[in-house]
């Protein structure tokens, strides 16, 4: 019986990060979107929808397509929908029960939704004649900061002030109606207070949709950032928070007027939209992500250290608890000192990554969670920053393997974490090349020496059955020897 060398050869799994490229959008998460068969549609009952040949045809009926159970509520989509062979009537397109973007003519349109009620998704024909020739939906990273701005689900004649955020009114009345909040004003400086949880210093966009009645630059004032401009019947404003709680106030007219205003589809939402895949993570505490961007257009992610404190994002992924991981980084940029911070489900550790590509591996803990971004360990690396092309994460899979060692004509070491090893065959083609993870020897020579004496010590064993196990972290990564 020859002797062998026993060791545990590692191999990667598959991806464990969903976005791993800072995409700004998931992938499509309609079956079917191209109609190519009539199947994954649930086809409502008279609706007049017919799926064949690629398209989705109506006859001028009312009703849905639906695909269930595809959407998360509270998230926001960005909805692809190419229409053809338009006659009339109008198409419209649902994230759950939530608002309606509808089509009246040929083309490609796209709208952005945050799933309202459930978890569906509809395509709703008004009294439409023509066809739909594919819809796509996607995740975004987006994150809407006001709650049920849409209305969605509220009784008419609702007095506003009941709702999340609404904490006062000044107006004569102040309800909603038809998804619309109504502000009436029996005098000058009547408003109603809409209160929205903001982190200073973040860049945020505020937009309300739809804008009727009376009319005024100044319709709608921003704690901190001044006036929104709705005198066009809609209204869009870009600003920096200056404090934790934002405070918008929608006037009947102006303040100056008695008058009405009607102010449909309200939101707030920051710039740096994290791509999809990732959460936002509450502020304070070791998780505050406040100074991360997102630069969604060249898909990159930088931290920024403000202050010696962690500044760190949430993947919306999990690892397995006691599980090897290999991790990579491409990192585009560093500024400063400040290592990257990494939690390893466990407890946080520090990596010093150069510019280029960077791995490392660790040991999950119980905690799966998976969270990484900057730490200015003191204040001379506050100001510093790190930007990143991309990550990955993949689970390291270990496998034993035997290699016999009775013809093992030599042995070298090319780097101080690489050993190759050679069968003696003179094709060259039974080498084995050995990767440490961390280098086990302070050179190279080390490292061969260790090898080679194990070697030689094999051979020489009057016990043929002895065996010498080489025990991770190792990457073999060519196996011919068997």
């Amino acid at each position: 019986m020859a002797n062998f060398l026993k060791l545990n050869k590692s191999y990667l799994g598959p991806e464990v990060l969903s976005n791993g490229s800072f995409e700004e959008y998931g992938p499509d998460l309609v079956i079917n979107g191209d109609f190519a068969t009539d199947s994954n549609w649930a086809v409502q009952a008279g609706s007049g929808w017919t799926i064949s040949n690629g398209k989705a045809s109506n006859d001028g009926g009312n009703g849905n397509l639906t695909q269930a159970s595809i959407l998360e509520v509270g998230k926001v989509y960005l909805i692809t929908i190419t229409i053809s062979d338009y006659v009339s009537g109008g198409i419209q397109v649902s994230a759950g029960a939530g608002p309606r973007g509808t089509v009246t003519a040929n083309g490609t349109y796209t709208f952005i939704q945050t799933a309202q009620s459930n978890s569906s998704f509809y395509v709703v024909s008004s009294v439409f004649v023509g066809s739909v020739e594919s819809v796509s939906v996607q995740e975004s990273g987006a994150v809407e900061l006001v709650d049920n701005g849409q209305f969605i689900a509220v009784a008419d004649g609702t007095d506003v002030t009941t709702l999340s955020q609404w904490t006062f009114s000044s107006l004569s009345s102040s309800d909603i109606e038809s998804n619309t909040l109504e502000c009436i004003a029996s005098g000058p400086n009547q408003f109603a207070f809409l209160s929205v949880p903001t982190v200073v210093g973040t860049e945020y966009r505020f937009k309300v949709d739809s804008v009727t009645g009376d009319l005024a630059d100044d319709s709608i004032r921003i704690s901190g950032a001044g006036a929104v401009d709705v005198t066009s019947g809609s209204g869009e404003l870009v600003f920096t928070a200056t404090s934790s709680t934002t405070s918008i106030q929608f006037y009947a007219g102006d303040s100056l007027s008695t008058a009405q205003t009607n102010y449909t589809g309200i939101s707030l939402q920051a710039t740096n939209q994290f791509a999809y895949g990732y959460l936002r993570p509450s502020t304070g505490g070791n998780r505050g992500g406040s100074s991360s961007v997102f630069d969604l257009p060249s898909k990159a992610v930088t931290f920024f250290a403000t202050a010696v404190a962690r500044e760190a994002i949430n993947a919306n992924n999990s690892t397995s608890a006691n599980q090897e991981y290999l991790v990579k980084f491409d990192v585009a940029a560093i500024v400063g000192s400040a290592p990257l911070v990494w939690y390893n489900g466990t407890t946080y550790v520090f990596i010093k990554l150069q510019v280029g590509e960077n791995e490392f591996r660790y040991k999950s803990g119980s905690d799966g969670q998976i969270i990484f971004g900057i730490q200015a360990q003191d204040s001379s690396q506050v100001g510093s920053s790190i930007t990143l092309n991309s990550i990955s994460l993949q689970e390291v899979v270990n496998q034993p393997k035997l290699i016999g060692v009775d013809n093992v004509s030599m042995v070298s070491a090319p780097t101080d974490s690489t050993v190759v090893i050679n069968n003696g065959l003179t094709d060259g083609a039974d080498t084995l090349t050995i990767t440490y993870a961390g280098a086990s020897a302070s050179s190279r020579v080390q490292m061969r020496n260790f090898f080679q004496d194990s070697i030689v010590r094999l051979a020489n064993s009057n016990n043929t059955a002895e065996v010498l196990e080489i025990t991770p972290p190792v990457l073999i990564t060519d196996i011919v020897a068997s």
